[in-house]
Formats: C-alpha cells, sequence, structure tokens
C-alpha cells in the first residue's frame, strides 16, 4: 500500500513529462511542416528537370534556365500523310504556366499523409515523381478550332469520271474520303502543347472512292465543232481521230450514249429516209459500202461511228448524223473498245 502512494506521484510526473516531450515533438514537426510548406518533396522532377528540395521561387527560377521555352512557345504543326495544318498558340490562348506547374509539384507533397512526408523529410527519403507542366488554354477556342479543322478535312469520296456537263467535257478526279477523329485530335494537341517536339500528328480514317482514276476505262469523246474524236483511256488521251459529223439539215445528236455493238465488215441497210429514197435496201461488204469495213452501232438513233470510203468528207460536217472515220482508224478504234463503252458527244 505505501508504495502506490509513494509511485503514484511519480507515474504522474513521468507522464506528464512524455506528454510534454510529445507535445514539444508534434509541435515541432507541424511548425517545420509549415516552414517547408512552399517546398518540393525531394525527388520530384518536372519534364525531366529535378526540383526536389528547392522552394516555390527556387524550382520557378531552375524551370525558367532550363526549360526550352523557345520551344513550348512555338506553334504547333497538325499533319497527316503530307497535308500539314498550323495551330498558332494565340488561336487557343495556350501557354506554359511555370508558377501553375511548381504548385502542382508543391501540393503533390502536400497531399501526402502528414506522417508520410515527413518521415521522407526526416529520413531525407526520395518520392521519384514526375509532375508534368501546366498548360493554360482556351477551352472554347480550342473546341472552335477543332470545328474549323473538322470542317476543313472531312469530306466524302469523289469517283473519278468523264462525263458531259453543261455541254461541255468535264473531268472529275477520284479522291479519297476523309473524317477527323476530333476526340483523338484533341487529345494529341493537348499533349503536344507540353512538349518540345511541335508536330503533332493526327488521326484521319481514310474511306477510299468506289472508282479511282485508273479504273474508269475507256470513253469516246465526239467534238463536233473541231470534228475530232477522242478516245480516253483511265482519264488519259489514249488516242485522238479527225472525224466527219452530221450536216446542218441532219446533226450528230448530242448526248451521253454508248456503244451497244461492233460491226466488222458491216452490210449497210437503207433506212427508209428521205437522203436515202434512191439507194438500194441494201449494200453488201466492199469498196462501196457506206459503212467501211468497220462500225460501232451506238444508243443514239440511227448514228454509228464508221469508216468512209469518202475520205474527202473527213474534218467536215458531210454525213447524215453518222461520225465517219478514216478506214485505218475506224479498224483502229475497234480494236481498242469494246461493247458498253461511253460515247459522248457535244
Amino acid at each position: 500500500m505505501s508504495f502506490w502512494r509513494i509511485a503514484r506521484p511519480l507515474f504522474a510526473v513521468a507522464a506528464l513529462s512524455l506528454f510534454l516531450i510529445l507535445g514539444v515533438f508534434s509541435g515541432t514537426l507541424f511548425g517545420l511542416d509549415l516552414a517547408f510548406r512552399d517546398h518540393v518533396l525531394k525527388g520530384m522532377s518536372v519534364a525531366g528537370i529535378d526540383i526536389g528540395g528547392l522552394s516555390r521561387r527556387e524550382a520557378m527560377e531552375k524551370l525558367r534556365g532550363e526549360l526550352d521555352l523557345e520551344a513550348l512557345n512555338s506553334d504547333l504543326s497538325l499533319r497527316f500523310e503530307d497535308r500539314c495544318w498550323d495551330l498558332p498558340l494565340y488561336r487557343i490562348g495556350a501557354y506554359v504556366d511555370i508558377e501553375g506547374t511548381v504548385d502542382l509539384a508543391v501540393r503533390a507533397g502536400r497531399g501526402m499523409p502528414f506522417y508520410r512526408r515527413w518521415l521522407k523529410r526526416v529520413t531525407f527519403g526520395s518520392v521519384q515523381a514526375e509532375s508534368g507542366l501546366l498548360i493554360r488554354y482556351d477551352p472554347a477556342e480550342l473546341e472552335g478550332f477543332l470545328d474549323e479543322l473538322r470542317r476543313s478535312i472531312d469530306c466524302d469520296p469523289v469517283n473519278a469520271s468523264i462525263r458531259l456537263e453543261g455541254g461541255k467535257l468535264a473531268f472529275t478526279y477520284s479522291r479519297d474520303g476523309w473524317k477527323l477523329d476530333v476526340e483523338a485530335a484533341r487529345r494529341a494537341i493537348l499533349e503536344g502543347l507540353s512538349s518540345r517536339e511541335r508536330m503533332v500528328t493526327l488521326e484521319i480514317a481514310v474511306n477510299p472512292p468506289e472508282v479511282r482514276d485508273d479504273q474508269v476505262g475507256k470513253v469516246i469523246a465526239v467534238d463536233l465543232a473541231r470534228h475530232q474524236l477522242t478516245l480516253y483511256s483511265n482519264m488519259q488521251v489514249e488516242k485522238q481521230y479527225p472525224i466527219a459529223c452530221g450536216m446542218p439539215a441532219w446533226p450528230t445528236p448530242k448526248g451521253t450514249w454508248k456503244v451497244t455493238a461492233k460491226l466488222a465488215n458491216p452490210t449497210w441497210v437503207n433506212p427508209g429516209t428521205s437522203w436515202a429514197a434512191t439507194m438500194p435496201p441494201f449494200i453488201p461488204p466492199g469498196p462501196g459500202n457506206p459503212l467501211g469495213t468497220r462500225a460501232l452501232a451506238t444508243s443514239a438513233p440511227g448514228v454509228l461511228i464508221h469508216g468512209t470510203y469518202s475520205s474527202w468528207s473527213i474534218g467536215t460536217s458531210a454525213s447524215h448524223g453518222c461520225i465517219r472515220m478514216y478506214i485505218k482508224d475506224s479498224e483502229d478504234i475497234f480494236k481498242r473498245v469494246e461493247v458498253g463503252t461511253p460515247v459522248l458527244i457535244y
């Protein structure tokens, strides 16, 4: 009984002393924590630059001295294949926020539990962490730029064709359809803003046309005013021939037609029109045949592309609607085209 009466005050003094020691120690830790609240934890780096252990001001000075700000403040170049689009930084209000970047690094340490943070400080431990550059930009301006970029890129595929348009021969060369991946473009731009490499690769889906330039095939184009027939092959001129076409009283009909038959050594059959009233019902193959040795029947009513023994008429408007060619030329084109070949007369 006398032992506890003597020991109780001693235990009380010891407990009070321990409490005071812990209080002083904790206060010291909290005080030091406040004193180092604007310091970056050891091991923190930004864009590969070690700023661990530095104060906020020291870290900002080091980043300004070692970051390639000239590159980071230059415009972006967006590229896909051999196409390129510029993105000036002022267009989206973009810049590198050095102060904000350091604040992020400091907050990364402040975000750790107190005991872990001070365990690192007391043991001189390193967090070995990377904090990214803080890039400021205007989200609304970025969306506006992306919308303009999308409208400049997105397009439907275009098929190659040779056709008549407004009474004239028109050429359309094939083109792939493009569709910009806007979400991927947004991510790539935001990543590119914090990179020294100012080239950003866009993701664009390519939709090929159904008919490319090398898939158009043969097309016959007849220029009545120039008395010339041009054979095209896959958008390129394969060969040109002088011709005779219909006289004013019997004009060659203009329009889009096609070859419906190929006639070798054809027999001429009297069409029963007024100009043929004095001619026989038919003329067999031979030197006197008005169709020569080769003829291409077309879907234009009564119109054939054929050879003629009346070579003097080539280069004039002298026929009754048909398209005349030199005998050798009619035999040459006969070998080059098939039934179904488009015939454009203009």
